[in-house]
This record gives structure tokens, sequence and C-alpha cells, in this order.
């Protein structure tokens, strides 16, 4: 008290001011040392031959001589040491927590009340503690390696019920012009070797035919898919159905200036050249003609319940340019993919895509050749510049940095027509007749 109070009365500069400082710290060292010879150890809840008691654990004294001292960091410490009741790294412990959860915890009980679960944490003196919110992280992990499962009603059980069978079904490729998509089939929760069946344009069922491969070309406009378990360990689940889409495109005589549109795999079509909604427009029979003037040709198509639009804009009688309104969001839709074929092109282009806030969809990342080549595809996402580059990078280091890399993609969406000008005009990207949206 002395010291404290002689401090602030005493100036830097005055001749005792250095004896001073030394008492002080003399005294506050001497304050510390009685301190810690005092409480000298630490009590926590434990257990002995089934019998709750404070169990004594000597304090951790150790502490980098260059921090001030903190008593609840040394705490953390002395629980933390062997023998461990407090673990702050859930995930890195989870098979040791989980057995303990499940012996102390759930009991002979398969299922419980998350609420009852953390009452049961702060009562059973033979569970270790868990950081804020760690219970919650364990649980999470557990649920996520199958081993615990949410029931949906408040209660968690720890003996999770077999799980159906599930296909999961993606695009191997885009529509080609014929309509023909190639499929990606795998299975979830069917066991070592599953049994699919597949029915194209109808209803699947056990006796549909078996997918021989995991991969399915077709053409049809729907086909469903049933997994089942051979073992008969999982249920079999409900049936999966994926939807092909409608491709449109077109075919324009310049010449004559006439338009041919198609759809695929198939479907009826309808049109409107005033800009009306095609949906409820004329039915296209047979080439369309334009006049001199630039045109758009709406175009609605329809196949037991599955649809598709396009706007196809065509420039006046002479006119080699594209129609463009410069100033207006436009949207670039190639039927065939376009290309950036090397990685010094995709780059450039992925760069310039950044800096004008461009984004493409149905994109394609061919990196390195065989037998070191990955071929990535992404489906109908709209996806920024940023995130294709930062995944062809991590594609890179798996294959080396001077493998061939190919880029396409089918749309393109950027903020104003001239920004679509400039970056087709910079990547010789040739944009075709009808393939602009605005």
């Amino acid at each position: 008290y002395a010291v404290s109070k002689a401090d602030g009365e005493i100036p830097g500069s005055h001749p005792q001011r250095k004896e001073l400082d030394e008492k002080k710290a003399q005294y506050e060292q001497d304050f510390q040392t009685t301190i810690l010879s005092v409480f000298d150890k630490l009590l926590f809840p434990g257990n002995s031959r089934g019998e709750d008691l404070l169990r004594p654990k000597a304090l951790d004294r150790t502490y980098p001589s260059h921090e001030p001292y903190n008593g609840e960091r040394q705490i953390v410490k002395t629980l933390t040491s062997d023998p461990m009741k407090l673990y702050t790294q859930v995930i890195d412990n989870f098979d040791a927590l989980r057995a303990r959860a499940e012996s102390l915890l759930f009991g002979s009980q398969d299922e419980v009340r998350k609420t009852d679960l953390l009452d049961r944490m702060k009562q059973k003196t033979q569970m270790p503690w868990l950081p804020s919110r760690g219970f919650d992280e364990l649980t999470v992990k557990a649920y996520q390696r199958g081993v615990w499962e949410d029931m949906g009603n408040g209660y968690i059980t720890k003996k999770p019920k077999p799980k159906k069978t599930e296909v999961i079904v993606s695009e191997a490729s885009m529509p080609d012009d014929g309509g023909t998509v190639r499929l990606k089939i795998d299975v979830a929760n069917a066991g070592n070797s599953p049994r699919i069946h597949y029915a194209e344009d109808s209803d699947v069922s056990e006796n549909s035919p078996v997918l021989n491969d995991n991969s399915l070309a077709t053409r049809a406009l729907r086909v469903q898919f049933l997994a089942v378990d051979p073992t008969g360990n999982n249920l079999t689940g409900p049936p999966i159905t994926w939807k092909n889409c409608l491709t449109l495109r077109n075919r324009f005589d310049e010449f004559s200036r006439t338009v041919e549109l198609f759809v695929a795999p198939r479907g009826a079509i309808k049109y409107t050249l005033d800009g009306s909604e095609p949906r409820n427009g004329l039915d296209y029979t047979g080439p369309i003609q334009l006049g001199d003037e630039e045109t758009t040709v709406h175009v609605f198509a329809e196949c037991e319940g599955i649809e598709a639009k396009r706007n196809f804009t065509f420039a006046e009688s002479g006119s080699r340019e594209i129609p463009m309104v410069k100033e207006a969001p436009a949207v670039l839709y190639s039927a065939s993919p376009k290309r950036l074929d090397s990685a010094s092109k995709t780059y450039q282009g992925l760069k310039m895509a950044g800096e004008k806030h461009i984004e493409f969809e149905q994109v394609v990342l061919m990196v390195g050749s065989a037998p070191k080549a990955i071929h990535l595809s992404l489906g109908e996402i709209r996806i920024s510049a940023g995130f294709i580059e930062k995944e062809l990078s991590h594609l890179q280091t798996l294959v080396g940095s001077d493998v061939p890399v190919v880029m396409t993609f089918k749309k393109v969406y950027t903020p104003t027509g001239h920004d679509l000008e400039q970056f087709a005009r910079q990547l010789g990207i040739e944009i075709g007749h009808g393939e602009v949206e605005q």
C-alpha cells in the first residue's frame, strides 16, 4: 500500500525514484509468490470407486517470463494436462469423447433427449469438460460420421437406423445437338455391390433393366433410377427421377434470310416475331422468312411438361455485326461450348472476367493429359471467375503447372453488351447469330 501511494507522489526525476521502483518490483514478486504458495492446487469434480468427490491437482506454475501471470491460462493448462479433465480440441479427441458420452450420458438408452444429455454432462463427474458449444461440435461430427443421428424430435440416438438406398445422378456432359446426355450414376447406402435399376420415360421397379456401368447415355426426357442393396442391410429408398432439358438451336441462311428452329431431344416449337409471349405464338412448321430489318425471334418449346425459351436476334440485311445493346446486360448462350484452349488464354480470360464482374455457366475444365488428366464439369450453376481461377490453380498443383489447360463454357453473363463485346474480341471468341440474349 505504501509503495503504491508513493508511486503517485515521487516523480521520475527524484533521487529516490530508482529505489522505489526496485522495491515495487520486489514487493509484487513477493506477493505473487505468496499467492502461488497458498493457492497451489486446483479442485475439480471427480469420481473414485463410484463415489463423487473433489479431486485435487497441482496447479501448473509454468508461464513465459516475458508475459504477465494469467490465472485463467494456468487453470486451463492444468486441466488439459494428463490426466485430462478439460478437452479443448473436441475433433482431435472425437473417438475418446464419443465413447465416454455413450457410456456416461446415453448409458443403457439408445435414444436420449439432447437437453437430458446436456444436463447429465453437468451431473456426471466422470464426464470430461468441454469448451462452450463443445458438445454441439461433438454431435455434429458424430452425425457426419454416421455413428449418431438427430431424430428430428429433440432426441439423439447412438444407434442410427439403417439408411435407405439413394441414387446420386450427375451430368458428365452437356446435351449435344441431338439432346443426348451422358449421366454418371453412383449409389449411397447400398452396400459394396449395389444393384441399380433404371427406366427411360417410364416408371422404374425391381423388374426394370439393371445398369451394368456407372454411366448412361440417354436422349430420354426422364430417367428413373432405383438402388437396391442385395444384402438387405439397407432399406430400398424411393426412385430418383432425372429430367433432361430441351435444347433450342437455330440455323440462319444469310442469303435467303430464313431461320430454321430445332429442339432436342424432341418437342413442339412456337415462336413470335413481335416480342410477345412465344408460349402463345405461332406453331413452328418450317423455315421462317425474315425481313431486311433487325429481327428477334422469341422461341418456346415444350414436351411432356418440360419447357425451354430462347431469343434469337439477327442483324439487318447486309450487316456483319451481332446486334447488341451496349448499355444493357447481356447473356452469351451457345449450344456449342466456347473454348479457351491454353493456360495463358484461360487465365487471361478469367482475369478480364473478374475485373468486369462476368460470370460463367456450364463450365468444363480439362487439365493435363492421360494418364494424369483431370476433367471438372460444372452444370447449370452461375460461377464467378475468381472461383474458377482458384479451382484451376488447385487442380494444377496435382498434375503440374506446365500441363495443357482447356476451359469451355456455354453461357456468359456480362453487366453490359459492351463488356461482352470486349471480352469476346480480346479472347478471339466468335459470337454467332442468335447467341446473345438481352
